[in-house]
């Protein structure tokens, strides 16, 4: 009876918590549903046509003038569509292209006689005409087979370029010759009277390897190198819906650079048919997309195995541990607070057999070890003024485990296996830090990762509530971030030595941002898993979303403190966190256009 009493009392406050009243500020709109905002800033940005004049005479003058090849299937296309998303292709300011119409509708005449006006017109655009519809995978390598371009472009045919798009990947090219894959920001628009109306813009991040395990955020306009391409095993129907998405994570794994251009260079439009409205207009592609991601994920993390996140077409990874590396999870115990709510619940969630706990304070005793027998123990004294960067660096130097994770007493994971999953996280090729989901007291999010960016450095998606999507959804899948809170960082302690440690000169967050670019800035990354969750004893402020200021564990003084020591680093912008946000913001907003 005492149990289902102390049952009822905990859904009390649960709904209870649930049922305070908002805070006073508002909820941060992202860019996603700014669509006024966007529509101002898309106009202020796109190419003018002088400057299409300019570069039209700029390509003149170059040698080097590498082919693309566009591919783009058709089935039962429109003849809106196809006109527009044809005369969007032969509009590109860069000219040295070819388009391979794949018509799947031998049945519609008037189609292949619209397609067969544009042969005759252009010699750059040819018509692949089929016997039937083979799917969109296979409609897909018809049309390979047809392409002698050195890059391959796939573009839907209800969608639509901006005409500046291929000079800007050649620029990139032109600038990087390694690059293999390239790709660009785009919108969703919709068709009204004789327009069309730009709604959600994509804005995406650099090529971030562990978000695109979970999800294409790649899209559009993907182009892929022809030898990449051939490498390729062939495709069948079993990736219908998700070929592009199959390719892509093929790509990028063979690539040697991917580029990613941040400008609104390609148009999705919104149909009835289209994924971009409903992602359960083509249900199929749903089992095409774990299977493209599972061919990933085993080839990266033996034995692991993809989990829903709750989202249409977004997996995360639960990691099995064949092997358990030894872990040393150093605890601050400052303020004199008492490690015991730290170690109850530790043992409560710890499934991981291998690893110490190591207690940093100033008025530590000997009865931890007394009181949890079967934990592998260690106190290290500090004195009560030392900072927080320094009593991690005094836990770390004794710590005998292959990995650290850092936390305080005031902390406990809430979701199973956290240890395994940072670990194995960690040990992806590439990852250099592994972090998890930051929450308050009441269970939002306190960060989601560290923005590095020229206005700030400061919490990703703070105050939102734990089960809240955030833009493009990026709250439900792993994340790539230029750095994350020290608490609940995972690191291999031979990295983190080489690295030097904490810089013990600063007070709050913006010392574990510091030691994050530190370790990832010959390459590495930093990854955030959603399937590991730390609370925290912090509790979320009233004003969550006041922008005006930065963040409290983020102060002035200890952002001055980076920039002495790596200026120009914040000027160049965070390759996560998209130049074409406001860089003030941690929610992923729209910039306020200036008016003229």
């Amino acid at each position: 009876m005492a149990a289902v009493i102390d049952f009822t009392k905990r859904c009390v406050r649960f709904v209870c918590r649930h049922l305070d009243p908002p805070p006073k500020d508002d909820f941060p709109i992202d860019a996603w549903t700014q669509s006024k905002e966007y529509a101002a800033w898309f106009e202020a940005h796109r190419v003018g046509e002088s400057e299409l004049v300019r570069q039209r005479a700029e390509v003149a003058t170059w040698q080097d003038r590498p082919l693309f090849s566009f591919i783009v299937p058709l089935y039962k296309t429109p003849s809106e569509y196809l006109h527009t998303m044809v005369d969007s292709v032969l509009a590109q300011s860069y000219g040295e292209l070819e388009l391979v119409l794949v018509n799947a509708s031998p049945e519609m005449t008037d189609l292949a006689r619209e397609v067969e006006g544009y042969v005759s017109a252009d010699t750059r655009v040819k018509h692949v005409m089929l016997d039937g519809n083979y799917g969109i995978t296979e409609n897909t390598n018809r049309g390979l087979a047809a392409a002698t371009g050195e890059f391959c472009c796939f573009l839907d045919h209800d969608d639509y370029l901006e005409p500046d798009l291929l000079y800007r990947y050649v620029l990139a090219l032109r600038a990087r010759p390694e690059i293999g894959v390239l790709y660009c920001d785009e919108d969703l628009v919709v068709r009204e009277d004789d327009g069309f109306v730009p709604l959600h813009p994509l804005f995406k991040p650099d090529y971030a390897p562990e978000l695109l395990l979970c999800k294409n955020y790649i899209v559009h306009l993907m182009t892929v190198r022809r030898s990449i391409i051939d490498q390729m095993p062939r495709p069948d129907e079993r990736y219908d819906g998700a070929q592009d998405y199959n390719m892509v994570l093929f790509a990028t794994l063979h690539a040697r650079a991917v580029h990613h251009e941040p400008r609104v260079l390609y148009h999705w439009r919104i149909s009835a048919a289209s994924t971009a409205a409903n992602p359960d207009a083509k249900p199929y592609s749903q089992k095409a997309y774990r299977l493209s991601a599972s061919n990933r994920f085993r080839a990266c993390a033996p034995g692991g195995h993809i989990v829903g996140s709750g989202i249409v077409n977004i997996h995360n990874l639960w990691f099995t541990c064949s092997r358990q590396e030894r872990v040393s999870v150093v605890v601050d115990c400052a303020d004199e607070s008492s490690p015991d709510s730290f170690l109850e619940y530790f043992l409560q969630t710890n499934s991981y057999d291998a690893c110490e706990v190591i207690l940093v304070g100033s008025a530590l005793d000997a009865e931890p070890h007394e009181r949890y027998p079967n934990l592998d123990l260690t106190l290290v004294e500090a004195e009560a003024s030392a900072g927080l960067f320094t009593r991690f660096n005094r836990g770390a130097a004794v710590a005998r485990g292959t990995y650290l994770l850092f936390a305080d007493s005031t902390c406990f994971f809430t979701t199973p296996e956290p240890l395994e999953q940072l670990v194995s996280l960690c040990q992806i090729e590439g990852v250099v830090a592994a972090a998890p989901k930051l929450l308050y007291t009441d269970g939002t999010n306190r960060m989601y990762g560290i923005a590095i960016t020229p206005e700030r450095i400061m919490p990703l998606y703070r105050g939102y509530p734990d089960d809240f999507p955030g833009y493009q959804c990026n709250l439900r899948a792993f994340q790539n971030a230029s750095a994350a809170s020290v608490l609940g960082l995972c690191v291999a302690r031979e990295r983190f030595e080489a690295a030097g440690g904490f810089d013990e000169a600063y007070q709050g967050e913006v010392g574990s941002a510091e030691l994050c670019w530190r370790l990832a800035r010959n390459g590495g990354r930093i990854a955030l898993t959603p399937t590991v969750k730390l609370q925290t004893g912090v509790v979320c402020p009233k004003e969550r979303y006041n922008l005006a200021v930065n963040a409290p564990e983020f102060s002035s003084e200890d952002i001055a403190q980076f920039d002495a020591e790596h200026p120009g680093v914040r000027a160049g912008g965070d390759p996560y966190f998209n130049k074409n946000l406001d860089q003030a913001s941690g929610y992923f907003q729209v910039p306020v256009v200036p008016e003229a």
